[in-house]
């Protein structure tokens, strides 16, 4: 092992302060990033002079003795060049540096630094643990040093950590807090101490949190400014004097806001957690004076700022969320933007254009170079340099703000003529103070943010120290950082206060604008976490609505507002949803009008944040002057602005800052950017215009589309729709054949659906037959008040597991009665359904109080609803809801999940399926009725919509975000063309292959519920009929010696969020694992018997097959023990026969219809392949594909007609499915045998 010494840096004396060549491998980097920043004539960043003047690196010569953390190797925090990864080195002024090229990797923090930071982060965490046991003794013991807002702040931590709607004790004064200390050590803690307990434990991880923090604060400085073998007396000076050119409001060795001064949300004032920091650590310099050996001892000093921001997050993250506030990321919204994306984002809205470079955005002029204003001098500037002005509405702990700082104090270090003058500089630093705004919702990232903020002003303050003696002269405004929400901007209770008057200046976007706004807004629904209803007067209700919005979509008009017109930057990263789901229809209507939309990148999922399954959108934009005008553009437009670029780098396996890097070196006139880049470019307003005739206004025309998606565009731009885009009858177009109807919000849902044998049990027959309908529904949640809510009502079974989805293509998978998990055809009335609607609306509440009286079972229950899950609907009696919108006036629908997640290799295709029951559906679910005055049957539109052809469509405008996940909105399924048949003798050709498509499918469901090993089959024939495959191979499909089968484990699918299907190991009765069964209830109670004869008639419809004594004697066939009725082999030729028949009809659907649109051969294949779809050379062989020709006068007249091969491919399929009959039907005569002779 060698020794640390090998690896020291040598140390730069203070006194000379010189600067040394970079290294030679500098000029080896090919990647031109400074070519698109820097002007011809601009000082070049070869060396890294970040902090050549401070490079005052004090590293221990031995080796650390008795240290609690070694490293091999000392180690000092270097500082990078936001421009290149290299250490500091430095030239003399006047020499002209060599041309630099560089690029994002260059972006990235120091390799060294990320297990570094960890060490600093452990340091800190001992010393935390150490300082909370001696505030938990100081309280005890002193409470004369406690302040007085110490009750006030612990008496919020006992109510914040107590259950809900339960009223929590409150300690009045100091004595009664003494009574409660007095009580905690005993052996048994009543409920309230234990209580007081757990707040008093809170309270001190906070108050060691903050005081921690400041210590880290501290020794940063110091070793910033000092040297380490001067005295600690005068290094604490160093603080104090460096803290005193702020503002006395932010001098947080002193702060301390009057309370009425603060806003009235506010909880800026942490004096009840800042006292032992003050009172204690200050006044004994021998606790500072232990962290600097502790860090010392390891060779750590802090002579760079590099890792601030990392250890900050890092120890936040740590020692405050996860142990004090584990649901403030998904109840705030709060995910801290990695370094490398921060860093790209600055990098784009400083990327100059035309004669405006980088530097001269940052300093607000023209002095990069002295040798291009030979004539120029401090004295004769006609102005200082100036930091523009930036927001960030949701600052954190303040990275994106200290970003800029640091680039800003590059580009001043760039230029001599700045950053060897006094005077510049401390221009520089009172722009700062003045220029910089922020806001922050949560008083303790404020409080971090403003000591982040303070660290990184330190290489200005420290360079103005060696250009001037005068620091009495350096005292600077107050910093513009509130600690308030941005969606209200509370005003403190005071007026004519500085709080006030900027507060006041910043809620109108009118009185105050910025240059740059970069930030990260908060990831969540509004009405879903802790975010507060918006001020009406900060934002137009007209475009962001009153409820269910994003939060985001609120910052988004925020920045907008305020960002300066033209000249002024806009860079934000959040969830895609907002491009083209309906919740934003308005918003991006209003972003049009006011902005020029520059450029977006896309990432895919959990690509910038490891453990969020959204994608992320980076995009830029500027303001407009004046908005689009809605008037008609005019005749001979003339393009001003440059295209719209969108990005989207599909290589899964590349890390983020392979990606980043990916996206800055993308150029889109280079024609050698890597394959999995795809790109669009757009034309700008008033060259493109949105679509008039929809007000959806949505933002995927920007995105990039592949070569099918464009041809497929050409070729039906001209048709109708499939559905109208409104609801409203008279908008709607006679040429668009169906009409898009979604289920009721059955609200609160978990009430409105009951079990429907649960409902026959509780309510009795008269109610259930008078106000109960079978529904189509799933689970799609277990646990939670819900569930707590059904074990009070007596039905455990209600929410007990998350089931799947029983919708499939053309005919969903049900299991009878119930065990089963929707909807079966014959039994018993309360067998028929396994889950019921309540019909009780509005209008029907009076009727339930009449026929039944407020006494009964039934209205207590709607009683109790109400009042356990409508907790604030206190206007009503009992819950109801809507039920017009259910169905159950429709006989014939055809249904899909209107959340549909994304086409996988378990779900490689879409589920419409047909209902003809007068089924109810709830707001899980879409459904399309066919309109009037279409002459086509729904058996039509069935197969049109389970296509490949619809597939892609659906792929392409339904889906919300990089994943593919898909949402069927009326508004994007309004998108999908519609090709109206013209052949009479085809159409019906093609229903009769639907029609068999439904009947070939109900045989399978009903073979795989004859065999005894009924999940594991399901699980393996489901997946086949997705895939169109029919060939079984797996060991259970082969003839066994033995009967015996391993009831207590299978393989089953699961359907997992979004609708997305997995395979997944079951073990019956053993926890969570029996919920993710296909079919959740084989068996569970026992059904009504009838009796019924035996016969071997052939049947003319597949119903006659699911009668209730059929489905007991399926049920009751397994009993009998080494009985060989149930081997799963020997259903192996019904099997394949059906699953033939649908890959089959299922390619007949496929071509018919890529006929009616007129696709050809070789667009059919990379479509399929685009879906990634399997077709398989036995059907193909056998029935070649149809080449439709859109635009062809003779093709034309062959679209939509019967294949020269249909009649025998419906041939092949009848024999396949009479073949499935036969053998179904010597089954079913083999198990009533076996039924009968057992009774």
């Amino acid at each position: 092992m060698s020794n640390a010494n090998d690896n020291t840096q040598t140390v730069v004396p203070r006194s000379k302060r010189l600067r040394s060549k970079s290294s030679d491998d500098v000029s080896s980097q090919s990647d031109d990033w400074l070519s698109v920043v820097l002007n011809e004539v601009e000082v070049d960043p070869r060396i890294d002079t970040w902090n050549c003047f401070f490079q005052d690196t004090h590293v221990s010569r031995h080796k650390p003795q008795n240290s609690e953390i070694t490293f091999n190797t000392p180690f000092i925090f270097k500082s990078v060049n936001p421009a290149q990864n290299l250490v500091n080195g430095a030239e003399s002024n006047s020499q002209r540096r060599q041309e630099f090229s560089s690029n994002l990797s260059s972006f990235s923090t120091n390799f060294h630094s990320e297990d570094l930071v960890g060490k600093v982060v452990e340091v800190l965490g001992i010393l935390l643990e150490e300082v909370k046991k001696d505030i938990w003794i100081t309280i005890v013991n002193k409470d004369h040093l406690i302040p007085a807002s110490f009750l006030r702040e612990f008496n919020k931590l006992v109510h914040d950590s107590h259950p809900n709607n339960v009223k929590t004790p409150f300690i009045k004064c100091v004595e009664e807090f003494r009574s409660f200390i007095s009580r905690v050590q005993s052996s048994y803690l009543s409920p309230d101490i234990e209580l007081f307990k757990n707040a008093l434990n809170s309270y001190c991880q906070i108050t060691s949190f903050i005081t921690v923090v400041h210590m880290l604060f501290d020794t940063v400085v110091m070793d910033f400014l000092c040297e380490d073998n001067e005295e600690i007396s005068i290094r604490q000076l160093s603080v104090e004097t460096f803290m005193n050119i702020f503002h006395d409001d932010d001098n947080f060795l002193k702060r301390n806001i009057p309370f009425d001064d603060q806003p009235p949300n506010a909880s800026e004032n942490l004096e009840a957690f800042t006292w032992y920091y003050r009172l204690v650590v200050r006044s004994q310099p021998h606790y500072q004076c232990d962290l600097s050996m502790r860090f010392h001892s390891l060779n750590i000093h802090f002579t760079t700022l590099e890792p601030i921001e990392s250890i900050l997050s890092i120890l936040y993250t740590k020692h405050f969320l996860n142990v004090l506030a584990k649901e403030q990321q998904k109840d705030h919204g709060q995910f801290y933007t990695p370094r490398e994306v921060m860093r790209f984002m600055w990098d784009r809205v400083l990327i100059g254009k035309g004669n405006i470079t980088w530097i001269e955005k940052l300093l607000g002029g023209s002095f990069q170079n002295s040798n291009l204003y030979s004539n120029q001098t401090p004295s004769n500037w006609g102005v200082l340099p100036q930091a523009p002005s930036v927001l960030d509405p949701c600052m954190g702990i303040g990275s994106f703000l200290c970003e800029f700082i640091s680039r800003l104090t590059l580009a001043a270090q760039q230029c001599p003529i700045v950053w060897n003058n006094s005077g510049a500089i401390s221009n520089l630093l009172h722009s700062l103070s003045v220029n910089l705004w922020g806001i922050e919702i949560d008083a303790f990232a404020y409080h971090l943010c403003k000591i982040n903020i303070t660290l990184h002003i330190l290489p200005l303050y420290k360079r103005f120290l060696h250009l001037t003696s005068l620091i009495n002269d350096l005292k600077l405004s107050r910093l513009h950082l509130f600690c308030n929400d941005t969606l209200n901007l509370y005003l403190p209770k005071r007026e004519h206060t500085w709080e006030y008057e900027n507060l006041w200046l910043l809620r109108s976007p009118q009185r105050l604008k910025f240059d740059f706004i970069v930030t990260n807004p908060p990831y969540m629904i509004r009405k879903t976490g802790f975010i507060s209803e918006p001020d009406s007067e900060l934002f137009d209700e007209r475009v962001l609505g009153k409820g269910g919005m994003q939060a985001y979509a609120y910052f988004f008009w925020f920045c907008v507002e305020r960002c300066r017109e033209e000249i002024g930057e806009v860079c934000l990263i959040s969830a895609s949803q907002w491009m083209g789901l309906e919740f934003a229809d308005k918003l991006r209507a209003w972003m049009w009008q006011k902005c020029h939309l520059v450029e977006f990148f896309q990432f895919e999922p959990f690509k910038v944040w490891r453990k969020i399954q959204t994608d992320s959108l980076i995009f830029r934009l500027r303001r407009r002057n004046e908005p689009i005008s809605n008037s008609i553009p005019p005749i001979q437009p003339v393009l001003t602005e440059s295209s719209i670029l969108f990005l989207r780098y599909m290589n899964r396996k590349a890390t983020l800052q392979e990606t980043l890097q990916a996206y800055s070196n993308f150029d889109p006139n280079n024609a050698q950017f890597e394959k999995d880049m795809h790109f669009k470019l757009s034309l700008p307003y008033p060259m493109t215009q949105l679509p008039s005739s929809t007000n959806s206004y949505s933002f995927t025309f920007l995105m990039p589309s592949s070569a099918v998606s464009a041809y497929l565009h050409s070729i039906t731009a001209h048709l109708p729709s499939l559905c109208d885009h409104a609801s409203m009858k008279h908008t709607w177009v006679e040429s668009n054949p169906l009409i898009w109807h979604r289920g009721p919000n059955t609200n609160p849902v978990y009430a409105l659906v009951v079990r429907t044998n649960w409902a026959y049990s509780k309510f009795g027959p008269e109610v259930c037959r008078r106000w109960l309908r079978p529904v189509f529904y799933w689970n799609g949640k277990n646990g939670g008040k819900e569930a707590e809510f059904w074990q009070k009502m007596g039905d455990e079974l209600r929410l007990e597991k998350k089931e799947s989805s029983p919708a499939e293509a053309y005919v969903p998978f049900i299991i009878n009665n119930s065990g089963g998990t929707t909807i079966a055809k014959d039994g018993l009335e309360q067998d028929r359904s396994m889950y019921s609607l309540i019909m009780v609306d509005r209008d029907a509440v009076d009727k339930v109080r009449r026929e039944f009286g407020e006494n009964s079972e039934f209205w207590k229950y709607l009683k109790e609803a109400r009042k356990y899950l409508q907790t604030g609907f206190t206007s009503r009696e009992v819950v109801y809801c809507g039920t017009s919108k259910c169905g159950i006036d429709v006989q014939t629908k055809i249904i899909h999940p209107i959340n549909y997640g994304y086409f996988s290799k378990n779900q490689p295709r879409q589920r419409f399926f047909i209902d003809e029951d007068n089924v109810c559906v709830t707001n899980q679910c879409i459904y399309f009725t066919v309109k009037t005055t279409t002459r086509l049957p729904p058996y039509f539109f069935l197969g049109i919509l389970n296509s490949t052809t619809i597939q892609h469509f659906l792929s392409h405008h339904c889906k919300y975000d990089q994943q593919g996940r898909m949402r069927l909105f009326r508004e994007n399924m309004a998108k999908i063309p519609y090709a109206a048949p013209t052949h009479s003798d085809g159409v019906e050709w093609f229903i009769r292959c639907v029609q068999r498509m439904i009947l070939s499918r109900q045989m399978l469901y009903e073979g795989i519920r004859i065999c005894g090993d009924e999940d594991k089959v399901a699980s393996t024939i489901v997946e086949k009929l997705r895939r169109g495959a029919w060939q079984l191979t797996g060991r259970e499909w082969q003839e066994k010696e033995s009967n015996a089968y391993n009831d207590e484990t299978s393989v089953v699918l699961r359907e997992e969020q979004d609708g997305n299907w997995v395979m997944v190991k079951q073990c019956r009765g053993r926890g969570d694992g029996v919920e993710y069964s296909l079919c959740p209830g084989s068996g569970v109670e026992q059904v009504a018997r009838h009796e019924e004869e035996e016969t071997t008639e052939q049947t003319t419809t597949f119903h006659n097959f699911s009668s209730a004594a059929d489905v007991a004697v399926m049920k009751d066939h397994r009993t009998p023990s080494g009985s060989n009725i149930s081997k799963t082999h020997l259903m192996k030729p019904f099997f394949e026969s059906l699953l033939y028949a649908s890959a089959c009809l299922q390619y007949a659907i496929d071509q018919y219809t890529y006929s009616l649109y007129g696709i050809n051969a070789k667009f059919q294949m990379a479509l399929e392949e685009e879906l990634k779809l399997e077709l398989f050379e036995a059907i193909l062989n056998k029935y070649p594909r149809l080449n439709g020709t859109a635009g062809n006068v003779e093709e034309e007249e062959k679209k939509g007609a019967v294949p020269e091969w249909g009649e025998r491919l419906f041939e092949e399929v009848e024999i396949s499915i009479e073949e499935g009959q036969n053998l179904l039907r010597q089954k079913r005569t083999i198990l009533l045998r076996g039924y009968k002779n057992l009774k």
